[in-house]
């Protein structure tokens, strides 16, 4: 389970930083395809310092995060929880969501390669590719919708607000 939150924070604020740089919105569905055959699906929504980061299996959980702070909800126990450990290897990507859309396609540091592929309709993020110590995964977001307004009672979570 830590290392699932793990991977899932990794993203989150690689979508987290990008967003507050460049006022970027979207939703967008996902598909983590881990190295072990392992794939989660689900739905990401960004709106400005806003992230909604949430598995669609009912024993996973939902990321938020709002600024600085992030908070895992447990959809099973339906209870929240603040996340402030492991949180190290955000430091790459939110480096890397600084120079959105100018991200490098191939980056390494401190053992983690990222590798990020554009789609070539909309020049938006196709695939995130990550090999490290702790995580070897690719992200697939799909069928993503960008700058349409999202409302904000999605990124609340007393009480969440399902997106269906």
């Amino acid at each position: 389970m830590k290392n699932k939150i793990l991977k899932a924070l990794f993203f989150s604020f690689f979508f987290f930083s990008s967003s507050a740089i460049n006022s970027l919105e979207f939703r967008c569905d996902f598909e983590e395809v881990h190295s072990n055959g392992t794939v989660n699906q689900g739905i990401v929504l960004l709106k400005k310092n806003k992230l909604r980061y949430e598995y669609e299996d009912e024993n996973l959980f939902i990321i938020f995060a709002d600024g600085e702070e992030i908070y895992l909800f447990d959809k099973k126990k339906q209870n929240i929880q603040i996340v402030k450990n492991n949180l190290d290897a955000i430091k790459i990507i939110m480096m890397l969501a600084n120079q959105y859309p100018n991200i490098k396609t191939a980056f390494e540091e401190n053992d983690v390669k990222i590798n990020i592929e554009f789609n070539s309709e909309d020049n938006f993020i196709k695939r995130i590719s990550i090999d490290s110590k702790r995580a070897k995964l690719s992200l697939y977001l799909n069928n993503c919708i960008l700058d349409k307004p999202i409302n904000n009672i999605f990124f609340k979570f007393n009480p969440v607000f399902e997106l269906r």
